[in-house]
């Protein structure tokens, strides 16, 4: 074990058992700046920012994924975010897009916050996500989310066409989702589906 770190280590136990843990939280089992440090700097935890320390066994987007739902219960995974874990793009994602409501204040340097109406706030559905329950957009609802980032342009036709080569497509729930949201996905969907 690097720099005679116990496999042991009530540290590295808590954060195999928790995955995403506040650095006030790990205080509580002794832990330190130094000692993170020296830790994050053998590889044996990983350091999300913002104060957050993930188990080693996780990527860091995963990892700042788990810590949003876990300290922002109220938060919905959105934008570029949302359609990662959905499978919809492959952008880079540098900070987790959150949507909350317009009156809820959120500040985090791993966060990328939204602040949108009530209204705006449809499609929210729990998912499984390295065995944790996050609160995110739907498939559908985040498909408009990309037409609402990018209407005419790549991304959204590529994540148009990865929805469409995932399986059925839910015309339903899209023109639910084209009316609150005032995108435009449907019509799109439906070209693809014709030219196809």
């Amino acid at each position: 074990m690097p720099n005679n770190i116990p496999k042991k280590d009530p540290i590295l136990l808590e954060l195999k058992k928790h995955r995403v843990l506040k650095l006030t939280e790990l205080k509580r089992l002794g832990a330190s700046a130094v000692k993170l440090r020296r830790m994050t700097e053998a590889g044996l935890v990983l350091s999300v920012g913002s104060g957050i320390y993930a188990s080693a066994s996780l990527d860091p987007f995963a990892a700042a994924v788990l810590a949003t739902a876990k300290y922002y219960p109220r938060a919905v995974i959105s934008g570029l975010t949302a359609l990662q874990i959905h499978g919809l793009t492959q952008e880079y994602i540098d900070k987790v897009d959150v949507d909350v409501p317009r009156e809820t204040s959120i500040r985090n340097k791993i966060l990328n916050v939204h602040r949108v109406p009530k209204g705006r706030l449809i499609g929210i559905t729990q998912l499984n996500y390295h065995g944790n329950i996050i609160q995110i957009y739907d498939r559908e609802r985040s498909l408009c989310e990309a037409y609402r980032i990018d209407p005419s342009g790549p991304l959204f036709f590529r994540a148009l066409k990865r929805y469409l080569r995932a399986g059925k497509p839910n015309a339903d729930r899209i023109l639910e989702y084209d009316r609150s949201a005032k995108t435009d996905v449907l019509s799109h969907l439906r070209q693809e589906l014709s030219d196809g």
